[in-house]
């Protein structure tokens, strides 16, 4: 009886120790399938990463969705930090709502060199996007009189006509921190100089002063997403 209890007790933990091995199975299944590298690198997850975000991700439709939260949480750590939020679907949507305030985003991706960090590489990146009424409302209310982008009425001050509809070539760098025992990202720091090519638009700093003054976007390109219309 005792033999018997033992066997079904193995025969037990072996059945728990095979559906293990097959969700670790179908796991790495899906992943190859979705293009996601099971032997991940610094360097193939930044390369995914880029890849992924090339043109922005506005109104993504349901299966790339989740193929990037997916990329994202696998790739990422669950605490990964862009130095102010936390968390892979936190950094989903932020790319979600940047996409949303600009049109025509197209980030190239430059130079990729490791980092004054172990573990840690730093891309040169060049980001185009168009200026659009959406960019006004949800990025520079503070243009408009009402002080919320005209949602209660109000005039445009003069500046914003003089961005509308325009294009800007924006230099900035990501910088990616790698775990080696969990083999994730840890942090995704992202900045823009904003400043030049506005300088370059309207033609002095007074004038770009007074477009980044109570903006909802700093001039290193972050969104302040809490007071986001539509965030």
């Amino acid at each position: 009886m005792n033999k018997q209890r033992q066997l079904l007790t193995s025969l037990e933990d072996d059945v728990c120790r095979l559906q293990e091995e097959v969700k670790d199975l179908e796991l790495q299944f899906h992943s190859v399938a979705m293009g996601i590298p099971t032997e991940q690198t610094v360097w193939s997850v930044a390369a995914e990463y880029f890849r992924l975000f090339r043109y922005g991700f506005r109104s993504p439709p349901d299966v790339l969705n989740a193929f990037a939260l997916k990329f994202l949480r696998l790739s990422m750590a669950p605490d990964v930090t862009d130095g102010f939020e936390y968390g892979p679907d936190t950094l989903l949507r932020n790319w979600k709502l940047f996409s949303l305030c600009f049109d025509d985003i197209d980030v190239q991706l430059g130079r990729l060199a490791t980092g004054g960090m172990m573990n840690s590489l730093v891309a040169s990146t060049i980001t185009s996007l168009t200026i659009s009424t959406d960019t006004l409302r949800q990025a520079f209310p503070n243009l408009n009189s009402d002080g919320r982008g005209g949602a209660s009425g109000g005039e445009w001050h003069p500046l914003a006509a003089k961005l509308l509809n325009n294009r800007l070539v924006v230099q900035g760098s990501v910088s990616l921190d790698w775990d080696d025992t969990t083999n994730r990202i840890v942090r995704v720091v992202t900045q823009l100089d904003m400043v030049t090519p506005m300088l370059r638009l309207l033609g002095n700093l007074e004038d770009v002063s007074r477009v980044f003054d109570k903006a909802l976007i700093s001039l290193e390109g972050r969104l302040s997403v809490t007071e986001l219309q539509f965030a």
